[in-house]
């Protein structure tokens, strides 16, 4: 009798650590049918607790026979979307790092006040070109300082264009001022003088480290372009400017920005749906299994001990990625 007992006490303590680790795995994937086969075992592990005129040994066979194997697989999937867990949790914890150093760096107001004195000293530029076509004067005149600028924010806010559209741009065949310093079409320098040199920045464009700046008039909507390696200003040809986007220049680090935003919000959707997520075999013969343990005549089947009564056996070769 101490022998059954002591048999009794160990099988109910063995299958009351395979429900802990069931009830485990059962949070972890928070599935419908692994929570069914929790509830339906602990019924089995009760209905033998409390009946003790049943034999215990079926307990410990069922578990042999079933629980065992679904533990193995779905301690193996376990493993694998916990790696999988932490390589999502990794790559987005980078990712938010990049997103804070690049805020950081860009500033959100730091484009639009750079372009605003830009203009300003592009003005002034275009101010001392007309004093030198009227007067003729020789005066010396510096374009460095304005260049410099542009070349220097050129790569992260300037559009790239094709060199067939930097050509069309670029191309002018009307009638134009020009000195050693500068070249202007006609008109678009009188226009200039009438509005008083009142311009703002549109955006900046590049080709090859080639550089073309449009400008808008203050006081209207007219666009003129300055071709950089030519110190050349022309009206804006609404021809040759047809495909390319001539709106306000936004830093690339923005775009980087946005995709990296864009890539977390999947990342973070993916984590919620990791643990959930279970591949369609694994799907199905969990389904099978617990419709297996929850039939009526399910009790009487645990004395046939047949391999080929077990539908787990098979899914310990899933391949889980």
């Amino acid at each position: 009798m101490q022998e059954e007992e002591e048999r009794y006490l160990q099988i109910i303590k063995e299958s009351n650590r395979k429900l802990v680790i069931l009830e485990l795995l059962s949070n972890f994937f928070n599935h419908k049918d692994l929570v069914g086969v929790l509830v339906r075992t602990k019924i089995i592990h009760t209905l033998f607790q409390n009946n003790r005129i049943l034999d215990i040994n079926k307990l410990e066979l069922f578990h042999i026979q079933y629980t065992n194997s679904l533990i193995d697989l779905f301690q193996k999937i376990k493993k694998s979307k916990e790696q999988q867990y932490v390589l999502i949790s990794d790559e987005i914890y980078i990712n938010d790092d990049i997103l804070s150093k690049l805020k950081l760096e860009m500033g959100e107001t730091k484009l639009a006040k750079q372009m605003q004195l830009h203009a300003q000293n592009m003005s002034k530029k275009i101010q001392e070109l007309y004093q030198l076509f009227v007067t003729e004067n020789d005066v010396f005149f510096n374009w460095n300082d304005l260049l410099t600028f542009s070349q220097s924010v050129q790569a992260e806010y300037y559009r790239e264009i094709t060199i067939d559209q930097y050509e069309k741009l670029s191309q002018f065949n009307k009638s134009v001022y020009e000195n050693e310093y500068a070249k202007f079409e006609r008109k678009l320098l009188g226009r200039l003088n009438i509005l008083n040199f009142k311009i703002k920045f549109s955006c900046g464009l590049v080709c090859n480290n080639e550089i073309i700046e449009v400008y808008e008039f203050r006081d209207s909507n007219d666009k003129f372009v300055f071709v950089a390696n030519e110190k050349a200003f022309y009206f804006l040809n609404e021809e040759a400017v047809k495909g390319i986007d001539i709106s306000k220049n936004d830093s690339s680090k923005k775009t980087i920005v946005k995709s990296l935003k864009n890539k977390n919000a999947e990342l973070k959707n993916e984590l919620s749906t990791i643990k959930t997520t279970l591949p369609e075999s694994v799907l199905e013969v969990l389904n099978e299994y617990l419709e297996k343990i929850s039939s009526v005549d399910f009790l009487d089947e645990l004395q046939n001990v047949d391999e080929q009564t077990n539908i787990l056996k098979t899914m310990l070769n899933i391949n889980i990625n």
